[in-house]
């Protein structure tokens, strides 16, 4: 099977598919990429074989016949399979459009389309050691201020540019909620263990204990600098940690802003549920964060030149 493992990992390599599904979708449709693909490769080794083998022993018709009763079924099973994978993007925009009339009711505004945030806001959201990530644009982009906080919620679409042996460009998207801050904090990420998909393309750090077992038990939070998040972690701030409801989210203090991603839909309704999640937590960061001077590098106002994870290739396997 030596003859099959380049194919494979390749299949591997591309089965990462943008985010424009629910993250428990997120694994499946990259494994059934994978297996299919995979499937189809190893039945044309197959056929390919087994129709040498009939063409030189029976008659060509018959070969034919049968080398079709096998390739027949297998091209409509891609055929049906990459249809559907061009129809999910459409059907989760024309989900997200249906926000525009709630969000102007309540008072906001809705674009259909923004330039994409800054390089290092993109990192927060996705970010991988092997590829060059170029931001295009946000879509369905709802804006407007909420307890004092000004916000900026969308749909952020861009694509990866491969720098491995084999250059590709894929597409990536993903529903962000961004929260400007009073002002800069030092960098922290909070990926909620009990709601979050396994699979996080954010930038990932060293985990830090709270100092409360059952906030680590739910929360993993990581840091650059773990000298630095024992700061964040007043009475006030874990009990907060502790009763934020079971949503797919995972925060990111970054670049002076809070930033949740991880939601699979980008309904009105998953936003204003983030944003009161990213209000709640602004309110309980210690008051002497505020005031602390923070250096580029601690708030993240500068993009990872060295890698920070180390993914393995398939990402079948990368968690």
């Amino acid at each position: 099977m030596r003859f099959l493992s380049s194919p494979w990992r390749y299949i591997f390599e591309r089965s990462d598919l943008p985010h424009s599904g629910p993250p428990s979708l997120d694994d499946i449709r990259a494994r059934g990429v994978a297996l299919a693909a995979g499937v189809a490769i190893l039945l044309f080794v197959v056929l390919d074989r087994l129709g040498k083998f009939l063409i030189a022993t029976i008659d060509l018709s018959v070969a034919a016949v049968i080398v079709a009763c096998f390739a027949i079924p297998v091209v409509a099973f891609l055929a049906i399979f990459s249809a559907s994978q061009r129809l999910a993007p459409a059907r989760f925009r024309a989900i997200r459009q249906q926000s525009e009339q709630k969000a102007v009711a309540a008072g906001f505004d809705f674009y259909e389309e923004f330039p994409p945030p800054s390089s290092m806001t993109t990192e927060a959201v996705f970010h991988d050691w092997r590829f060059a990530l170029v931001p295009e644009r946000l879509t369905e982009v709802i804006t407007g201020v909420t307890r004092g906080y000004a916000f900026t919620a969308g749909h952020l679409e861009g694509h990866e540019f491969s720098q491995t042996r084999v250059q590709t460009r894929v597409p990536f998207s993903e529903n962000i909620v961004m929260l400007k801050l009073p002002s800069a904090l030092p960098e922290l990420k909070l990926r909620d263990r009990s709601a979050s998909s396994p699979r996080d393309y954010g930038l990932s750090f060293g985990s830090v204990p709270t100092g409360d077992a059952a906030v680590d038990r739910r929360w993993d939070v990581q840091s650059r600098f773990p000298e630095l998040a024992p700061l964040f972690f007043t009475d006030e701030f874990r009990a907060y940690l502790s009763n934020v409801p079971l949503v797919p989210c995972t925060i990111v203090i970054r670049n002076g802003y809070l930033i949740a991603c991880r939601d699979p839909q980008g309904t009105f309704e998953s936003i204003t549920q983030r944003l009161d999640i990213l209000v709640g937590l602004a309110n309980v960061i210690p008051p002497s964060l505020w005031e602390r001077e923070t250096t580029a590098l601690e708030r993240g106002d500068s993009q990872v030149v060295e890698p920070t994870i180390k993914a393995t290739t398939w990402p079948i396997f990368r968690r």
